[in-house]
């Protein structure tokens, strides 16, 4: 990893990472490469709250909301929560969210349309399930590498991918490269599914759930930015690809 991402986690400003020597570009058109994507990403984080801390203090929530308003409800005194509470973003984020996904998806697919892709890609063959596992996680976050593979590969194999991440997350940990990798391949996909893609994109929300009821049970302020990219994850099933009963 690169000096630049080398301290960056989860839900820190400036978290989604950025190629060194990234432009912005021209700020009045959409961003002309996935690099200019992900800075303009960036940039519009660091002018945001990044965590918002209810008053009991134990609710963390990374603040991807445009309205930058409050994320998480406060809890009345004298009422417990159930324990995957902690963990839970409230309905008025959600709402934003659904509508913050579209946009990015949108930028973002414009973005890889544009992304110049080598002749010959140096990455693994179609089922190739072990070589993509090291492939995935020893690639820099963020890199050209990375962005030139999700421009590359189609969405078949973008599906493939997705469904092999969720055999590989452990019980009870995301891992940030784990994070980025879904992220971004759930911005690439096309919004019309067929019944197996669904299928699968609710089996991985359903995985991502057990992990954050997992992390909840023994919360700390330590693991509220892994719990931020649960929730954007998970909403980007539920609120980006219209999975709402699994909320």
């Amino acid at each position: 990893m690169d000096d630049d991402n080398s301290d960056i986690v989860y839900g820190q400003r400036g978290a989604l990472p950025v190629p060194r020597g990234a432009s912005p570009g021209d700020l009045s058109i959409e961003p002309e490469s996935g690099e200019q994507y992900m800075l303009r990403v960036r940039m519009e984080a660091a002018s945001i709250p990044n965590v918002v801390v209810a008053n009991n203090r134990h609710q963390f929530l990374l603040t991807s909301n445009p309205g930058k308003r409050p994320l998480v409800a406060n809890n009345p005194v004298g009422h417990p929560l159930p324990p995957d509470s902690v963990a839970q973003p409230n309905a008025e984020w959600l709402s934003h969210f659904e509508q913050y996904f579209a946009r990015q998806r949108h930028h973002f697919r414009t973005a890889l349309s544009a992304t110049n892709i080598p002749a010959n890609p140096d990455i693994p063959g179609i089922g190739q399930i072990r070589e993509w596992k090291s492939y995935c996680y020893e690639i820099r976050d963020g890199s050209c590498q990375m962005l030139a593979t999700l421009a590359h590969i189609d969405q078949p194999m973008a599906m493939r991918l997705l469904k092999w991440m969720t055999t590989w997350l452990s019980k009870d940990q995301l891992r940030r490269v784990e994070a980025i990798w879904m992220w971004y391949l759930l911005l690439s996909l096309d919004s019309l599914l067929d019944h197996e893609d669904t299928h699968a994109l609710r089996e991985l929300c359903r995985t991502l759930l057990r992990i954050r009821s997992i992390i909840a049970t023994n919360f700390t302020p330590a693991r509220g930015e892994e719990v931020a990219a649960l929730n954007i994850l998970i909403a980007a099933v539920t609120r980006g690809y219209r999975q709402r009963d699994l909320e």
